[in-house]
C-alpha cells in the first residue's frame, strides 16, 4: 500500500502507520502553513513512520527539503533514506535542526525537548514551528511551553482537519512593535 492512499479520505481517519488522524485537508493546510522562497526546509521530529511527510512531498515543488528524524531506523517506512535523520535516543537532538526553516512536532512525548531544541537551535532562519497533537496535551503541557518560549505568537488553525480531539498551532516569533 502506498503513502497516498491514506489521504484519500475527506473525514479525519486513523491509520495504523501514524498516531494522528489523517485528512485531505489536513494534509493541505500544513502544505499552505509553509512558507515560500527558495531552498525551505522543513524537519519533521519525531516524523514515525515518515507517512505524514510522505504524504505532504507530492504537494511541494523542488524548493522545499522535507526530512525526518527519529530514534530508530527500522520505523521508518516512507520516506527515503535520504530524507531521514536519526537520534541516539527520545532526549536527543538533530543537528540538521540548526539549518530548518520549519519544525514540525506530531505527538511529541515531552515539552522539554521543544524548549532544548530552541535553546541549541534557536536561529534566524527557523520562522515558525508546527505542533500536531491532542488538544488536552496542547492544554495541560505545551501551550505554557510556547507561551514562554521566544514563539510564543501562538495561532489555533480552526477546522484543520484533524480529528476532533486533535489540534494543529503554529507558533511564531512575536512581531517586532
Amino acid at each position: 500500500m502506498t503513502a497516498s492512499t491514506f489521504a484519500s479520505s475527506a473525514e479525519p481517519k486513523h491509520h495504523p502507520d501514524y498516531c494522528m488522524a489523517i485528512s485531505q485537508s489536513l494534509i493541505h493546510n500544513l502544505v499552505n502553513l509553509l512558507p515560500h522562497g527558495p531552498a525551505i526546509s522543513v524537519l519533521s521530529i519525531g516524523s514515525g513512520t515518515g507517512l505524514l511527510e510522505s504524504l505532504l512531498s507530492p504537494l511541494l515543488d523542488d524548493s522545499y527539503d522535507l526530512c525526518g528524524v527519529e530514534v530508530a531506523p527500522n520505523v521508518n517506512k516512507y520516506l527515503p533514506e535520504q530524507n531521514m535523520y536519526f537520534v541516539g535516543g527520545t532526549w536527543d537532538l538533530c543537528s540538521q535542526a540548526a539549518k530548518a526553516h520549519v519544525w514540525m512536532f506530531t505527538y511529541p512525548r515531552e515539552p522539554k525537548l521543544i524548549l532544548r531544541y530552541l535553546d541549541v537551535y534557536d536561529h534566524a532562519n527557523l520562522s515558525r514551528i508546527i505542533w500536531l497533537g491532542p488538544k488536552m496535551d496542547w492544554q495541560s503541557d505545551y501551550e505554557a511551553t510556547f507561551a514562554s518560549s521566544k514563539f510564543s505568537r501562538l495561532t489555533v488553525l480552526e477546522d484543520s482537519g484533524a480529528a476532533a480531539y486533535e489540534m494543529v498551532v503554529i507558533a511564531e516569533r512575536p512581531l517586532q512593535a
